[in-house]
Order: C-alpha cells, then sequence, then structure tokens
C-alpha cells in the first residue's frame, strides 16, 4: 500500500503537466479549427452515433451497429454483406439498403459477423483493421467529435504508461 501512495504522488505531477499543455494547445485554435469543431456532433454513450434507422458505437477494437427491425418483420429476408472490407450493405429482402456506402476505415473482413441479438433488433460486429477513433460510420456521414474519448487514451501512453503497466503487472 505504501508502494502505491509513493508511486500514486510521483505520477500526478506528469499527469498534471501533461492535462495542462493539451488544455493549453486546445485554447490557441485558429478560426479554421473552430469553424471545424463546430461541425462535429456529440457521440452517444457508445461513442458512436444515432441515427434514423440504426445506431452505432465502437471501441478501439470494432464497431458495432444495431438495428431496430419493423414490427412483424421476418429476420429470414434480411441481407447484410461486407466487399473488400471497406463497403457495407445492409437491408430488407427486395427494399432499399439500410445502410449503403464505404465504410470509414478498413475492417477485418474476414471477421466480421452480424447475429439477432433480440426478434427486433440485428446486431453487426465490424474488427477494425488499425486499433483508432472512427469520425463517422461512412465516408461522407455525419462525423462525430472523437478528441474527449481520444484525449483519455493518449493520457495512458508513452511515458505515462510505463509506471502504470510497472504498478499492475509488476
Amino acid at each position: 500500500m505504501g508502494i502505491f501512495s509513493y508511486y500514486k504522488e510521483e505520477a500526478q505531477e506528469p499527469l498534471i503537466k501533461s492535462i495542462e499543455k493539451a488544455q493549453d494547445n486546445s485554447s490557441s485554435s485558429s478560426p479554421k479549427e473552430e469553424e471545424e469543431k463546430n461541425k462535429l456532433i456529440i457521440p452517444n454513450k457508445a461513442n458512436g452515433l444515432d441515427m434514423e434507422n440504426y445506431t452505432w458505437g465502437q471501441s478501439l477494437e470494432e464497431v458495432t451497429i444495431n438495428i431496430k427491425l419493423p414490427r412483424g418483420e421476418s429476420e429470414n429476408y434480411f441481407t447484410v454483406a461486407i466487399e473488400n472490407s471497406n463497403s457495407l450493405k445492409v437491408g430488407r429482402h427486395l427494399q432499399p439498403f439500410i445502410i449503403d456506402g464505404q465504410l470509414f476505415k478498413e475492417i477485418k473482413a474476414d471477421k466480421w459477423s452480424w447475429y439477432f441479438s433480440s426478434k427486433e433488433e440485428i446486431c453487426i460486429i465490424l474488427p477494425k483493421k488499425n486499433k483508432n477513433w472512427w469520425k463517422s460510420l461512412l465516408k461522407g456521414g455525419p462525423e462525430i467529435d472523437t478528441r474527449n474519448f481520444e484525449d483519455k487514451w493518449r493520457i495512458l501512453t508513452g511515458k505515462l504508461w510505463q509506471p502504470w503497466k510497472r504498478c499492475i503487472f509488476g
């Protein structure tokens, strides 16, 4: 317990400095950056966005899409297709696609899956090729503000991660 207290006090100073530095950098932004910031949408609790026909969320490893089915709709007439690890098509048989477009970034095309999480909802899981945050599900789609959850990840990278790693794993 004493070692952890010593470590905690020692680690606070670099952590506070990195947070202050990030705040200083964010306060000195150009008018173009401010305009860009105003266009971004606040993400949902799953680090994604709630759209009209579906909801998507993400972690650093994967993107999850949830689509509500209309009442009485049979799950047998549903199509999900991935092409070239960057194109997604989701829809009902003989109807316009609910999702149709190029994904924001590439996925691991051989590892994706989908299932019916209930009789009224379909869930699609897309593992990311690279571990990074997506600003949108589809290219050209509405973009979310990823800076808030990106900053949390950056705090534990580099010099700050090594002391935490030693403390946790020995």
